[in-house]
């Protein structure tokens, strides 16, 4: 069992390490529609943050396998796909992406998160869950720019597709390995649950961290969580 919990995790990392290798690449391509050099500034920042956490991904990855580029290069379509359609041809769609769609790996990290072991648990979530300075701009520019009667809609729409463009690359990247349904699996079966149960409150905590944020920026009532 500890032999396909270890091939697991390195199938996971992988896959978590050249979805931050493009979310670097988003950051980056981002730079260019922003409205003044402070909201540039910020993109840059972030760009390299997320070039560090890529770095710290795939170097734990490279720990534990020779075979670390080929790990990454399996999942790449995936990735590919989805962010090839990240909506960063303006501003307005960059902010929803930025404030909405970027903290879903967020969430993904937090709940992926007790299913691997300490060590790696620390980089997946520093990785992926530790940009909130960042997010906090991202939010407030949002809001700035919801103030036209139009663009509240405009946003549900962009997010809607943002989340569903995330999902359908997640169902992929499952469909390709069974990494981690062996993670979750195990781990639901230590909590004494099914292993269908775990993947779907995985699911769910994904879910729900999205649409408080739809919430929070007005996007979304409290009665439809």
């Amino acid at each position: 069992m500890e032999g396909e919990l270890e091939l697991a995790t390195v199938e996971v990392l992988g896959a978590l390490s050249y979805g931050q290798l493009r979310s670097f690449e988003s950051a980056a391509r981002a730079i260019r529609h922003a409205p003044d050099c402070v909201a540039a500034d910020q993109l840059a920042e972030l760009a390299v943050r997320e070039h560090r956490a890529y770095e710290a991904l795939r170097d734990h990855l490279a720990a534990r396998t020779d075979l670390a580029t080929a790990v990454m290069d399996r999942q790449k379509p995936h990735f590919d796909a989805y962010f090839d359609r990240v909506p960063l041809d303006d501003w307005f769609g960059a902010g929803v992406f930025f404030a909405i769609g970027l903290p879903i790996a967020a969430d993904f990290g937090r709940a992926l998160a007790p299913m691997l072991s300490p060590e790696t648990a620390v980089v997946v979530v520093g990785a992926l869950a530790d940009r909130a300075p960042f997010e906090r701009f991202a939010i407030a520019h949002l809001r700035e720019l919801l103030v036209d009667d139009d663009a509240p809609e405009r946003a549900r729409h962009i997010a809607a597709d943002v989340l569903g463009r995330a999902l359908t690359a997640f169902q992929g990247v499952v469909a390709d390995t069974d990494a981690l349904k062996v993670l979750v699996e195990h781990h639901a079966a230590e909590e004494g649950v099914s292993g269908e149960a775990g993947v779907k409150q995985l699911a769910i905590t994904v879910l729900e961290g999205h649409r408080r944020r739809l919430v929070a920026l007005g996007l979304e009532g409290l009665d439809e969580l």
